[in-house]
């Protein structure tokens, strides 16, 4: 079946100045930032089977005082579709000397659809629970945005925005919502650099602004377990 969404781009663009303008408001109803958190990550991609791919990933936060691990296996389905479940382990150091660890499982379905030249809509929908000390949490989260892909100093480079929306699926309230800004950039054959400057507002920390500092080091291209 031969389906597409691609658009005229006088359509996008006004589409896409849209998107701009809900993110801004967005921004602009907060009424102060309670905070500044980094995140500093390190990881490898590698192919498995049929084309797949596994994401591994460690990474910590010098100002939150956490430690965390991530394995992410993405499987195609097809061009629209993929379907990514995944294991993060979160160890975080309190004030009072002591540690929360939580297992967190998550499940999702990536949508991406080509709406323009080099532009593409994409949709996340992930369900994704925390097995805690405490109460565990359960959250259906939603990330709508899009990514435009170009050239940087002839380097392969990806521009993305997303809005994305938490859903407590225990008490049915929306408690987070996140604007993402970024891009990554296919430095050398064995590293790719991504940046990423959040704003998150949350009815339990307020208003933050998050900075993400990721780097992957993509093995298929060293052949390694290609």
């Amino acid at each position: 079946m031969n389906f597409s969404l691609r658009l005229k781009m006088p359509n996008f663009k006004k589409a896409l100045n849209g998107f701009l303008f809900f993110c801004i408001v967005q921004h602009a109803q907060a009424q102060d930032i309670d905070g500044v958190s980094s995140f500093f990550v390190g990881g490898v991609s590698m192919d498995i089977p049929k084309q797949n791919k596994l994401l591994l990933y460690g990474g910590f936060s010098p100002s939150d005082k956490v430690k965390a691990f991530l394995a992410l296996p993405n499987f195609k389905i097809n061009k629209y579709l993929t379907l990514t479940p995944g294991y993060t382990y979160v160890n975080v150091d309190l004030d009072n000397g002591s540690k929360v660890v939580e297992h967190q499982f998550l499940g999702m379905a990536t949508l991406a659809f080509p709406i323009a030249k080099n532009w593409t809509l994409a949709d996340r929908n992930m369900y994704f629970h925390r097995f805690r000390t405490g109460d565990d949490l359960s959250f259906y989260r939603n990330r709508l945005g899009v990514i435009h892909k170009t050239e940087l100093f002839k380097k392969q480079v990806s521009i993305f925005l997303h809005d994305e929306v938490y859903l407590n699926l225990d008490n049915g309230q929306f408690t987070r919502n996140r604007v993402v800004f970024g891009g990554d950039i296919k430095l050398l054959k064995w590293l790719t650099p991504q940046v990423m400057l959040m704003y998150q507002s949350d009815r339990a920390t307020g208003n933050r602004i998050l900075g993400w500092l990721i780097f992957t080091v993509p093995l298929e291209n060293l052949g390694i377990f290609k």
